[in-house]
């Protein structure tokens, strides 16, 4: 009787999450929000059925990868509804195929020029991209894959395939390095499920075809060889996630304490040669410049999804009747900085759980002090923090979609009310979790004194 009802909680589970990945992925468009919302909340609870089965049901960690897959593969030929930064993907793309560097020209300049062929396909790319007057953020590594997907030729839909089968495929390597490191480390092997089912990796990167899975993979890979005692291969591994999205920069401070002082020399000049390798087409063709004006303008103008400075904006409006984000941004990112290395630096335990739980903690105070923080750029943080027993990005997971209200507005208007709800509740689940990590500790201290005097 047990079995049968863990069989039938894992048909409901997988029913529930598909519903709402076939809902938000077909049915409605991002403007409908409710709907969206009702869809995501079925979606998010039967994830967190479908973990709760598997971790009173010991099912293999094979079943658990196909399920997670087969969800995937619903999303297989729904148009990214929730975002439109893979026009831009494509965009570039195409450029590289042409022999443009997309460093060195902004689209509606490439247009107005003459250069582009005047057709449907390049106007759909052009009107619907969100970034039209910059030029590209996009790291070279990342760019690869646009690459790739533009050599099926002017056909969004065909772009389209190629982008989510290379996610798909970037997905199936993500799921085998966390179930290889929970076997590696002896955890509960339905920690898997808390990445592989979870509604918002699955619409993030399969449905709007973001990247992050890839930054994950890199992360993975570097805890993995790290806990194998693989130098060279951390190193490589971390680099690559930077040379993908230069957010893993933060986690840099975090190495200082986990090397002895050859092995962390060896791993600095390993990483740093790489970092730089996978970077220098921007500097080598000339397009630093770009690239920097273009970072430079993300952290001094975009603000979506933010908690601290929304905070900070609001009392700054009873003394300045302008936008302080030209200052603020800056002002937070070098707090960032000085914030993640000191948590870098200080360490008591030196366990591989103790890398990654640090890792995670990192992760929330950087994007706390971010002015944008869109939902997918909490899954690098979310898959590794499924080697751990903190649970945060979960509850955030579970959270953040709260931010796609905006896009119910014309004008894409946050409504700062449901904004202060996700903060507020996240910040009631961090605080609650510190104070479970604090109480084990003070368990086990007890413990151990009592033996010693023993």
């Amino acid at each position: 009787m047990k079995a049968f009802l863990g069989y039938v909680g894992v048909a409901i589970g997988l029913l529930g999450v598909a519903i709402g990945l076939l809902g938000m992925g077909y049915w409605f468009p991002r403007t409908a929000f409710p709907e969206l919302m009702g869809l995501y909340g079925i979606a998010f609870i039967s994830y967190l059925t479908l973990v709760s089965v598997h971790k009173n049901k010991a099912f293999s960690s094979l079943v658990v990868i196909i399920m997670a897959m087969v969800l995937r593969l619903l999303l297989l030929g729904a148009w990214p509804e929730l975002s439109d930064d893979f026009y831009r993907y494509l965009f570039d793309g195409q450029l590289l195929v042409k022999g443009v560097n997309p460093y060195l020209q902004m689209p509606a300049d490439l247009f107005d020029s003459g250069i582009l062929p005047d057709n449907r396909y390049w106007q759909t790319l052009l009107e619907r991209m969100n970034s039209s007057e910059y030029y590209s953020l996009y790291p070279p590594l990342h760019q690869f894959f646009f690459w790739i997907a533009a050599l099926a030729g002017e056909n969004l839909f065909l772009n389209m395939l190629v982008l989510r089968i290379s996610i798909l495929l970037i997905e199936g390597v993500n799921l085998w390095l966390i179930q290889k490191i929970l076997f590696l480390w002896r955890k509960p092997a339905y920690h898997l499920s808390w990445y592989a089912f979870n509604p918002l990796v699955i619409m993030e990167l399969t449905g709007n075809l973001h990247f992050e899975g890839l930054v994950l993979t890199g992360l993975l890979a570097a805890v993995y060889f790290y806990s194998t005692q693989k130098v060279f291969g951390t190193a490589l591994s971390w680099a690559a996630a930077v040379g993908l999205k230069l957010t893993p920069l933060l986690l840099a401070p975090v190495w200082i304490r986990f090397w002895d002082k050859k092995r962390f020399l060896i791993f600095s000049i390993t990483a740093v040669f790489f970092v730089l390798l996978f970077l220098s087409p921007i500097f080598l063709l000339e397009g630093g410049e770009n690239y920097y004006q273009s970072f430079r303008l993300f952290q001094i103008k975009f603000e979506f999804n933010a908690s601290l400075y929304y905070l900070i904006r609001e009392i700054s409006g009873f003394f300045v009747d302008y936008n302080p984000i030209a200052y603020v941004g800056p002002a937070f990112q070098v707090f960032a900085a000085i914030c993640l290395l000191a948590m870098g630096l200080y360490q008591r335990t030196y366990t591989q759980e103790a890398l990654v739980s640090k890792m995670v903690w990192m992760y929330l105070v950087f994007l706390l002090l971010q002015t944008t923080v869109h939902p997918w750029y909490l899954i690098p943080a979310l898959g590794i923090s499924v080697l751990t027993s903190n649970r945060i990005f979960v509850v955030w997971t579970g959270l953040v979609f709260l931010s796609y209200h905006a896009y119910s507005q014309p004008a894409f208007k946050e409504n700062l009310w449901i904004i202060t709800a996700e903060y507020v509740l996240l910040g009631v689940a961090g605080l609650l979790i510190l104070y479970r990590d604090f109480s084990s500790r003070r368990i086990l201290s007890s413990r151990a004194s009592s033996q010693g005097e023993l």
